[in-house]
């Protein structure tokens, strides 16, 4: 197997986009830890940043992004975080910082958005929508079977899950649309600005 990479230099693991979501997702969680029964959302940490549809509404904006940092058990964050890691890592090696983020960000918000609109959806949380997102804008670029059998076991990982800890089917799907969406969008204007850049498609 092989990545792509645009001659950068060797950076530290703190300059990878990724580990440092991966840091500041485990750090909420240990907060969220210590402060309550994470399995219920009885902690104030999870009352204020996981996603309340009825709090939205009435101003709590915040959680549309906060959410993406909430996790409701141990084996919710090790799936999320071993995903976020090895697709994270993937997407580095195609974007740039600033666009790595862009897909997160706006993937999870959208996935997080539209959830506002299902009905007794109840407290929903999780980096899957955002990961999803990276799924998506990965798949835009590289198409790699491997890869893509990776992201099929995580959704299905997912789906057996989604009945016991608040997962949120509909911010993962929305989330891998935009991902897509954005991938496409930002490797065509980084194929048209940079010479000599192409996309091969390989299984392997």
């Amino acid at each position: 197997m092989s990545f792509y990479n645009y001659g950068q230099p060797h950076r530290g693991l703190l300059s990878s986009p990724t580990i440092v979501l991966i840091i500041l997702n485990i750090l909420i969680f240990l907060v969220m830890l210590l402060s309550g029964d994470i399995g219920d959302c009885s902690s104030l940490t999870c009352q204020l940043m996981a996603q309340t549809n009825g709090a939205v509404m009435q101003g709590a904006y915040w959680q549309l992004i906060t959410a993406m940092f909430v996790h409701f058990g141990f084996l919710h964050i090790m799936l999320n975080m071993f995903a976020l890691y090895y697709f994270g890592r993937l997407n580095e090696t195609f974007f740039s910082t600033r666009s790595y983020l862009v897909i997160y960000f706006a993937s999870g918000l959208l996935g997080n958005v539209v959830s506002l609109f299902i009905p007794d959806l109840g407290v929903s949380a999780g980096a899957s929508g955002a990961i999803f997102g990276l799924v998506g804008s990965y798949v835009a670029m590289a198409r790699k079977a491997r890869h893509m059998g990776v992201a099929l076991l995580y959704a299905v990982m997912l789906l057996v899950l989604s009945s016991g800890i608040g997962v949120n089917s509909f911010a993962h799907v929305f989330g891998f649309v935009g991902g897509l969406v954005l991938g496409l969008i930002l490797s065509r204007s980084k194929s048209s600005t940079e010479p000599g850049y192409s996309i091969s498609y390989t299984y392997g």
